[in-house]
Order: C-alpha cells, then sequence, then structure tokens
C-alpha cells in the first residue's frame, strides 16, 4: 500500500513549482490505495491543480517510461542488442505473470489517483473541468489495459474493499463504459463554460478545454475504430462504428499542430526530470547512456523498410553506427555474436530533435489524421481522404522535427508505399503509413492496427532457435498483484499461455 508522496519539480511556469505524485509506484495493489493514511511528510489533502498535474505525469510515464519497449521491438521497431545475452520474454515470447507487469499496476495507480481527483471536485460545479479531464484520461488508461489485457475489473475496480476481491469485467463492457464516460465529459465541459480554468497545471493543453474536447473525440475515436473488424465478442463491427461516429466531421477531432502530449516541465537538471523515453534509450541528465541504450537497437525489419522507400525518417528514427557511419538493423532474434552496438544502430528516441526536455505524446496530432482517413476511406466521415492522409504523413515528419516539405517530397515518389494516388489499397496505405509513423512513439497503436487487421502482414517473427509461434502475442498475461491477490477473478490467460490464442474482444 502507498500513501501519498510529493516532490517538486518545475512545471512550464515559475510559479508553479510543486507537482504532486499520487501513489505511483508500479506495484501497489488496486484496492490498497489509502488516501486516509497517515503521511508526516505531505499534508492529508492535496489541491485539484496539483492532483491534475501528478496524475497526468504519472500517465505519460505509464505510456513512455519503458511499459512500451515490448511492443516497440515486437512490431519491427527495435530489437535487442547483440552485446547482450537474449531474453527469453523477447525472442521467444516466454511471458508469464511477471512480464510487462507495469502496465497493469502502474495503470491501476494511475486509475486511482484520477479517481481521487474526480472524488474530490465533484460536488463543485466550478471545478467541472478538472473532474472532465479526470473522466477523460480514466477513459484513456482504461482503453490502453483493455487493448493489452482484453478483460479487467472496472465497474468495481476502484471502491477499496476488505476481501481484495474485484470482479472482471470483460473488454467490451469496458469500452462501452468508457465511451460513456467521454460523452459525460465533454458534456460536463459545455454545459460549465464558466468552471475554473486548470491553466498550466493542466500540462497536456494548458487549460484549454476546446482542446480537450478534441482530445475527447479522438480519443472515442480511436476506441470505435479499433471494432471495425469483428462484430462478435461485443464489438461493433462497421455498422456500429459508422453509426456511432454519425454526426462527427473532420474538424472535430485533434488537427495537424494538436498533439496531445504532457510536459510536466521535463529537463536535464536531474534523471527524474527527463522525458521518459529519452532517459530509457537514450540518455542520462549526467550524458550517460539511458538505462536501456545499449540494450535496444535498430531492427532491421523497421531499417529496410524506410530505406527501401527512400523514406528520411530513417535518420530520424535511427543512428549512424561507429563503424560505418551507415544505419544498420538487426534481425529479431539474432544469435550473430558479431552485431555489437558499433556495428548496429542505436535509437533517437523521439525523433531527430529529440531532448530530455520534449513532450511525451498520448495521441500525436498524426495519430488523429491517420484515424480521421481510415473513418473517411470507409465512409463513417466526410472529407477527402488523400488530403487527410497527406497531412498525417506531413505531421508524422513534424513530430520527428523534420518539416512539410520533405514529407510532400517523400509522397511524390512513384512509390505506392507513400503516393496515396497510386496505393492499390488505401486502407492498407492508411494504416502502413501509421505503423511507420507510431516508430517509438505509439507502439501500442500499430499493434492494435497489427491484430485488427494484420498491417504489416509481413510483420515479422524472432528467428531464434526455439520459437515455434506462427505470429507475435496477442496479449499480455495478468500481472502477479492480480494472481497472487485477486486469483479468484483473474480469468483464463493468467499464466501467459495463452498469449499467443487469446484475443482482445475487437479481434477478428
Amino acid at each position: 500500500m502507498k500513501t501519498i508522496t510529493i516532490f517538486k519539480r518545475k512545471v512550464n511556469i515559475a510559479l508553479l513549482s510543486a507537482v504532486v505524485v499520487l501513489a505511483g509506484a508500479a506495484g501497489c495493489k488496486k484496492g490498497t490505495f489509502d488516501i486516509n493514511g497517515t503521511n508526516p511528510n505531505s499534508p492529508s489533502t492535496v489541491l485539484p491543480k496539483y492532483s491534475l498535474a501528478a496524475s497526468l505525469s504519472g500517465t505519460a510515464s505509464l505510456v513512455h517510461s519503458g511499459n512500451q519497449d515490448m511492443i516497440d521491438n515486437w512490431m519491427g521497431y527495435w530489437t535487442q542488442s547483440g552485446a547482450y545475452t537474449p531474453s527469453n520474454t523477447f525472442v521467444l515470447y516466454q511471458m508469464n505473470s511477471s512480464t510487462a507487469t507495469g502496465n497493469w499496476d502502474a495503470a491501476y495507480n494511475n486509475l486511482s489517483n484520477y479517481n481521487n481527483l474526480i472524488t474530490t471536485v465533484s460536488a463543485d460545479p466550478t471545478l467541472a473541468n478538472y473532474k472532465a479531464i479526470g473522466m477523460l484520461m480514466t477513459a484513456f488508461v482504461y482503453q490502453r489495459i483493455v487493448d493489452l489485457y482484453n478483460k479487467a475489473p472496472f465497474t468495481a475496480a476502484l471502491v477499496p474493499n476488505s476481501t481484495f476481491s474485484y470482479p472482471y469485467d470483460d473488454g467490451a463492457t469496458i469500452y462501452k463504459g468508457c465511451i460513456a464516460k467521454i460523452d459525460a465529459a465533454v458534456a460536463l465541459i459545455k454545459a460549465n463554460p464558466g468552471a475554473v480554468s486548470p491553466g498550466n497545471y493542466d500540462i497536456m493543453f494548458g487549460g484549454n478545454m476546446s482542446m480537450w474536447v478534441k482530445f475527447a473525440n479522438t480519443l472515442k475515436l480511436k476506441m470505435l475504430m479499433r471494432q471495425t473488424a469483428s462484430s462478435t465478442n461485443g464489438s461493433l463491427g462497421d455498422g456500429g462504428v459508422k453509426a456511432a461516429l454519425s454526426g462527427y466531421s473532420a474538424s472535430d477531432f485533434l488537427g495537424a499542430g494538436e498533439d496531445a502530449s504532457i510536459n510536466p516541465g521535463y529537463s536535464s537538471a536531474a534523471d527524474n526530470q527527463e522525458n521518459p523515453l529519452y532517459i530509457d534509450v537514450v540518455k542520462t541528465s549526467t550524458g550517460n547512456p539511458g538505462y536501456n541504450e545499449k540494450y535496444f537497437r535498430a531492427n532491421k525489419y523497421g531499417v529496410d523498410f524506410y530505406s527501401t522507400h527512400n523514406d528520411p525518417r530513417l535518420a530520424m528514427l535511427y543512428l549512424p553506427t561507429d563503424a560505418d557511419g551507415l544505419i544498420h538493423g538487426r534481425v529479431y532474434g539474432s544469435q550473430n555474436g558479431n552485431e555489437a552496438n558499433s556495428v548496429i544502430s542505436g535509437l533517437t528516441g523521439y525523433g531527430s530533435n529529440a531532448s530530455a526536455k520534449e513532450a511525451a505524446p498520448m495521441i500525436p496530432a498524426f495519430e488523429s489524421l491517420f484515424l480521421v482517413a481510415e473513418a473517411q476511406q470507409r465512409g463513417y466521415i466526410s472529407g477527402t481522404v488523400s488530403a487527410t492522409y497527406e497531412a498525417a504523413v506531413e505531421e508524422s515528419f513534424r513530430i520527428l522535427g523534420s518539416d512539410a516539405t520533405t514529407a510532400d517530397t517523400y509522397m511524390a515518389q512513384a512509390d505506392p508505399v507513400a503516393n496515396f494516388e497510386l496505393a492499390p489499397d488505401p486502407i492498407t496505405a492508411i494504416i502502413t503509413q501509421k505503423w511507420a509513423a507510431c516508430n517509438s512513439i505509439d507502439a501500442l497503436e500499430s499493434y492494435s492496427d497489427w491484430r485488427r487487421l494484420n498491417i504489416p502482414a509481413k510483420l515479422p517473427v524472432s528467428i531464434y532457435p526455439g520459437v515455434t509461434a506462427a505470429h507475435i502475442p496477442y496479449r499480455l498475461p495478468y500481472p502477479n498483484s492480480e494472481i497472487n491477490y485477486n486469483s479468484a477473478n483473474v480469468p483464463d490467460g493468467g499464466t501467459g499461455t495463452e498469449a499467443l490464442t487469446s484475443k482482445i474482444f475487437w479481434m477478428p
């Protein structure tokens, strides 16, 4: 059990010097979070503005502090260094209840924090914006849990009980509940135009509630588009998704330059103030290699894709090697002992403009635009698909530190992978470019697209001896915290043996 802790960090403006981190350590059992616990080093109550900033910062850490590393490997972006003994979890897909547990434990800690915020402000209509943001981010975190695990505690998950017994809801029920939260949050924002602005304590949009409405719509779009390929197990299918998007237009979603990114004031002043991905795969505040900088290298599948299609993002995502100054990738699962870090490329973080100060993307503009482009192609939303596709690719280049001119030149070549007008299948073109854009930024999004549409169709499986899997895993196993404390409610899949066969509810 964790109680409230506090640490100080600059958050964009000089006046904001304290960010409260609530129950942030991975491994805290949901339901044991004690907001009334006594901590001599912290106050018994936390002002909503600090709680909001801390909770958002916690979500950024959940998404980018290493919990997606395995998925970046599976999706052909990264691989393991030849200088280390291969991990069976990565190259043999031998997962168990100790695998990637931060995706669950840290997520429920974060949900507890948002729940505390919502409970604190619910009775005060002047704080409606705080409540709405808490509701939206609760939906965001739950969407992530479902996309990784499928079933999870939802209906009564955040209500502590003495028996530590938390029933599981199916993924479709959680999705439906989250979409209802999204709609309610948007209605709350619109019904309270005079509510207090969270200002710069809102470390994603600086108190701009119109942007929060766009974020809400985009998160809803993301969750709906997950369900296009199946109409079983509670998934809406094509007709259901089209009906749910009736009345929306492209302008309702995050557009060019409108990244939903969190930045509590990241800096290189100290390790715990750096952007979470930067310190993971680039370097520490003192200039030493990041926590996993030496361990993760460029995957040959990703390097070959960008190279084959004359894609300038190759040099934005991977570093030239010391051996010859060129970019080289490693085959996933390779046992070649000569593939040391001097001959296999390292990672840049968030692109060629990456720094410890970089904001952490939750839903980048390019992702929103690719979602809209697919929805337009399927006839769910009106608009010119090619124009939206081109804007999405331009935004992918922009977030990596490049520009629209470079992106336009790339798309103008006579290559159907880049040039939308030459693409034989528009959906494949959109999702392929979305995969190329999500490298290191949102591997879960491309992982979900692959599970939904099998794009990229030839995603590589590890070549490590003993691998019998025909494809990468479909989901993660439930963590030790659930096996040990909530075992009576854990559904099939708790041991990890079903990871290659058990599917998320929206998968065909």
